[in-house]
């Protein structure tokens, strides 16, 4: 736990800064100068290698994201840790912090690479931010979605939440225990009822809100979107969406629902569904709530940066750093 705690402090990654998101793995990888590369292992997850005395790191490309960033997390805790070359199948995300037999038998090195990648990516600190910024209380965790949309915010696995959730107790083991028979291709299904999903295993949906302003979306090339705006439309105000267009994004479905049933002239929400078709950049896109006569009184605006990271090409991964995050090339 120090040592992931201390790395982060080090990397400048504690605390978040003003816009807490997720831990970036590959960029701290990067630096400390450990080359990082994607090849289609299988059934291997990854492998800390030390060539010659030069360490490197290889990741399968044949996992989800959440996945991906867990074992680039455990083989960067073989390196820090000073540990031998060592290569790790899937048993690492099967292992359970609170069964005890399934750590009894493993070699120190993976016990202490297990907590290193657990502290390291999922910090009390960051929990505890997305809980304030998104209202997120004991109860809310108590329902899967949350827990699903918590992970893609911090990016990680939705069981690697709920164990994180019980070891801040959030959650009890007993709710864990309830809630980690859910698998999360049901949550993502759920979330676009009206849209058919090619297949579940690399796509993630992010349901986004105002709570979501100015947060950094670190996503993989074919995950959708879903922006729930209030919007105006009773004073004559309504959401644009130009500027995710022409930066490369599709909008799929476009409608509004009602925000109250009870109250006449109550703002409706604006539910729009987007994928990056194609290929839009990383940068700070924003929307403006407008009154399409007068565009310029009193906008509103809504903002986020996106990060675009496509760890399912084979090769080495690079990087280059726009306002400070990491993002693919």
């Amino acid at each position: 736990m120090r040592a992931a705690l201390r790395l982060q402090r080090d990397l400048g990654l504690d605390q978040g800064g003003n816009r807490p998101h997720r831990i970036d793995v590959f960029g701290s990888i990067l630096r400390e100068n450990v080359p990082l590369m994607f090849q289609e292992l299988d059934p291997l997850m990854g492998a800390y290698l030390r060539p010659g005395g030069q360490p490197g790191i290889i990741l399968t490309t044949r996992r989800p994201l959440g996945q991906q960033r867990f074992t680039a997390a455990h083989e960067l805790g073989h390196h820090i840790l000073g540990h031998d070359p060592h290569a790790d199948d899937d048993s690492i995300l099967r292992r359970s912090p609170d069964i005890m037999r399934d750590y009894v038998s493993l070699p120190p090195e993976e016990q202490e690479a297990d907590a290193f990648a657990s502290y390291f990516l999922l910090p009390d600190w960051l929990l505890r931010t997305q809980m304030e910024r998104h209202n997120w209380t004991s109860r809310h965790f108590e329902e899967p979605e949350i827990v699903y949309q918590a992970a893609l915010r911090m990016g990680v696995s939705y069981s690697a939440v709920l164990y994180a959730l019980v070891r801040g107790k959030v959650i009890t083991t007993n709710v864990r225990r309830q809630l980690s028979g859910i698998q999360p291709a049901r949550l993502k299904k759920a979330l676009v009822p009206d849209f058919q999903l090619e297949s579940t295993r690399n796509i993630d949906v992010w349901e986004l809100d105002e709570r979501d302003e100015g947060s950094v979306i670190e996503a993989g090339r074919d995950d959708l979107f879903v922006l729930k705006l209030r919007e105006d439309s009773n004073a004559g105000y309504v959401w644009s969406f130009e500027e995710l267009q022409t930066a490369g994004f599709a909008i799929l479905k476009d409608g509004r629902q009602a925000f109250s049933e009870d109250t006449i002239g109550a703002p409706t929400v604006r539910r729009v569904l987007a994928r990056g078709q194609n290929n839009p950049l990383s940068g700070t896109y924003t929307l403006w709530e407008r009154r399409p006569w007068s565009p310029e009184e009193d906008p509103k605006s809504w903002s986020f940066d996106y990060r675009p990271v496509y760890t399912h090409d084979i090769g080495l991964f690079r990087q280059r750093q726009l306002q400070g995050d990491g993002v693919r090339q």
